[in-house]
């Protein structure tokens, strides 16, 4: 397999990982992949031992290694003779090595004591050749225990190499010389140590503290000592043993590497972030395997790729290296002398300078880099056993995963009675929707919508998938692919509409009688949105494009408690629909551009968000917010009279000639303020093109002497200057 050649087709980098179920009940861990078998620990506390046929996976046996109630920190050596097991205990923390036999479990032997420590271990990770075992630790002790022969027994060694002086550390690596110890800490800070002296070599801040903080991260030796592998921002560092320049690799990734591990022939590197798998040979891009969920573990075999994911899926990758056949010898042959070897490596560089710069790497690199919308359900969270199906001015939605079940945990913010806190069973559920009084909640079976003391469920058609959903008090919605079906029913599941759906569904959202839908029409290319909003009590439905931030995804939808669309892109604009009867969209709030605020909701001119680190989710429903103002539109809040009209203007739900009466009061506290260009502005998105209204409004700036804006006012009423977006009906 290694040697063969992928076709120069710019599209053939990409490529859709096939997941498998894993041999547990929740999360699990890969930990060896060798002779056609695959190792695995998971959250039911067991080491599992799978063959695997193509991207199946058939359980052989499994193994009880630990106690705990999730997924123990675990490691196989390279030669699959010894097992390390860090559990927590009354004593502490503990790390257990086992000797295993030849079927790969473990034997009878007792446990060796690698250490007991009073914090959460974070990482173990065995010596690529020898039986040196790592352990780093959130108390900020790293640690290295070994095994020596000594005529016919072996002894056991343990070395403390740092203790608790840079903060917790998060991962360590062994070169495979067994002379450098690389180690990461929350401090952000990589720090590189002889072994066994201890004497630090290296010492640089890599990374923010809220990456390397954060859940995974994964250091790696290259085979032959030379280079280590760095993640934790979007690019991957190479960093050279004499601690020379960096080298950066880049185009693999549009979110934060957390993994990166070198094949044991040295040939390929893979990494690993949010949504992707890269496969790196020679430093340059092969392959882009894209996830639904996210990577957490690594395991190579021969060549192949054994990736976990935090949901307990497995999939197998082929490592696809390309190779030069005229470079697959060792060497120049005795009848090549070094002047013909100059002479060729000076014609293949002037070759190289005369080519044309768009090489199919560097037409990979393009393709990579737009964003790419990701599916999302507002509120919700896809980290941990423990994560947000929904969170709102309702309550929140809580998805436990269990070793044998899954629960729900529903809590009612607005109500607190015996039913407002409840737990409900729910295998197989992946997303949920929270609403007044009510949840629903999915799986790929079935939807089922729970009240406080019935319930109701609904089959969903063979072939179909659940990829949103929303609940209000008097229906729920759920789109189904790949027929790109939106079916709508009553909470007790009697059919209201069933519509088909040009794109794919990005999000949805439900409030009252009110459906708002987002949708992508093609996601191979930079986000294209497009909306959809149904008024179900009045029949009613408006379209138009939704407007995003450059290189930007759309990352959260909601209504206010005025009934208001919003949305919220990466970039970090807030933007509002003008009213319910408009498909204008105006920004009305800047959160950054980091996005450092989770949305949960909107009302009285607030955005409520709960504060969280770049790139991370919120690990609980906090009750404490962070508000965050927003005004409609930006910048009319500079008088108050305009301010109050706008807000009774946004509230309007009374039709179209309310909404025109409010927008001529609002236009002539502007004129009375001599804000020409804001006028204009309320006229051009509020007032209806060829409307009495319109024409009042020109009166007055005529009457004012603001001829500029009267001379916009009659091309507006002319039809000849019109918005890019008009009002429905306009």
């Amino acid at each position: 397999m290694a040697g063969e050649v992928d076709p120069p087709v710019t599209e053939s980098v990409f490529a859709q990982a096939v997941l498998a179920a894993a041999p547990h009940g929740g999360s699990c861990e890969v930990l060896r992949l060798a002779e056609g078998k695959l190792w695995t620990s998971g959250a039911d506390g067991r080491l599992a031992c799978s063959s695997h046929e193509g991207d199946t996976l058939s359980r052989n046996w499994a193994q009880k290694i630990s106690k705990r109630l999730d997924s123990p920190t675990a490691a196989i050596s390279l030669d699959g003779r010894l097992l390390a097991v860090a559990e927590e205990t009354q004593a502490g923390f503990q790390v257990w090595v086992h000797e295993l036999d030849a079927k790969g479990r473990m034997s009878l032997q007792k446990p060796r004591n690698a250490g007991r420590f009073t914090l959460n271990i974070r990482h173990l990770s065995w010596h690529q050749t020898l039986p040196y075992l790592c352990i780093s630790t959130d108390d900020g002790k790293l640690d290295v225990w070994w095994e020596e022969s000594q005529g016919s027994s072996t002894t056991a060694s343990r070395r403390q190499l740092l203790k608790g002086l840079e903060g917790g550390v998060r991962c360590a690596a062994l070169d495979p010389q067994s002379k450098l110890l690389a180690a990461a800490f929350t401090s952000g800070q990589l720090v590189i140590l002889s072994f066994p002296e201890a004497a630090e070599k290296y010492r640089s801040t890599l990374w923010p503290k809220s990456v390397s903080g954060s859940g995974h991260l994964r250091l790696s030796w290259q085979p032959n000592g030379k280079r280590l592998a760095l993640p934790g921002l979007r690019s991957l560092r190479l960093l050279p043993r004499d601690f020379g320049e960096v080298q950066e690799l880049t185009g693999g990734h549009r979110y934060s590497t957390t993994m990166a591990v070198w094949s044991p022939s040295g040939e390929v590197l893979a990494s690993a972030s949010l949504e992707a798998v890269a496969l790196w040979s020679n430093d340059c891009l092969q392959r882009i395997f894209e996830f639904k969920v996210e990577p957490s573990s690594f395991a190579w075999g021969g060549q192949l790729l054994a990736v976990g994911t935090k949901t307990g899926q497995v999939a197998l990758l082929p490592a696809l290296v390309h190779t030069d056949t005229a470079n697959t010898t060792t060497g120049p042959s005795e009848k090549e002398t070094k002047e013909e070897v100059a002479e060729v490596k000076e014609a293949e560089e002037t070759k190289s300078a005369d080519a044309e710069p768009s090489t199919p790497l560097e037409k990979r690199t393009e393709l990579f880099q737009p964003a790419v919308q990701m599916k999302f359900q507002p509120g919700s969270t896809h980290r941990g056993r423990r994560r947000l199906l929904a969170w709102n001015e309702h309550g929140c939605l809580k998805l436990v995963i269990g070793s044998k079940h899954r629960l729900v945990e529903v809590d009612y913010y607005k109500c607190r009675d015996p039913s407002s806190l409840r737990e409900i069973k729910a295998d197989g559920v992946e997303i949920g929707a929270l609403g007044p009084g009510l949840c629903a909640l999915a799986s790929s079976r079935h939807v089922a919508v729970h009240w406080a003391q019935s319930s109701f469920e609904h089959l969903v058609p063979d072939g179909q998938c659940v990829e949103a959903l929303a609940v209000s008090r008097s229906f729920v919605a759920f789109f189904a692919s790949p027929q790109r079906f939106l079916h709508i029913f009553t909470p007790a599941f009697t059919r209201i509409a069933e519509l088909d759906m040009p794109h794919d569904i990005v999000s949805m959202v439900a409030f009252d009688q009110m459906l708002f839908c987002v949708f992508q029409a093609q996601p191979e290319v930079e986000p294209q949105l497009h909306f959809a909003l149904f008024d179900l009590q009045k029949n009613d439905k408006i379209c138009g494009c939704l407007p995003i931030s450059p290189h930007s995804t759309l990352r959260w939808i909601g209504f206010s408690a005025e009934e208001q669309p919003l949305t919220l892109d990466s970039g970090g604009v807030l933007r509002a629909m003008l009213s319910t009867s408009s498909k204008s969209w105006i920004p009305v709030a800047e959160v950054g551009h980091e996005c450092k605020l989770w949305p949960v909701e909107a009302g009285g001119g607030v955005l409520r968000c709960m504060e969280v680190r770049a790139g991370e989710e919120p690990q609980v429903a906090a009750q404490r917010l962070t508000t965050v103002p927003y005004n409609l539109p930006v910048g009319f809040e500079s008088d108050a009279a305009a301010g109050a009209l706008l807000k009774q203007l946004v509230r309007s739900k009374r039709g179209r000639s309310r909404s025109d009466a409010f927008s001529l009061q609002l236009f002539e506290e502007h004129v009375k303020l001599k804000d020409q260009e804001l006028a204009y502005d309320v006229a051009r998105c509020y007032l209806t093109q060829g409307s009495e209204q319109l024409s009042l409004a020109r009166s007055m700036a005529e009457k004012s002497e603001l001829h500029e804006l009267a001379l916009k006012l009659s091309q507006l009423i002319e039809g000849g200057e019109r918005p890019a977006k008009r009002r429905l009906g306009s």
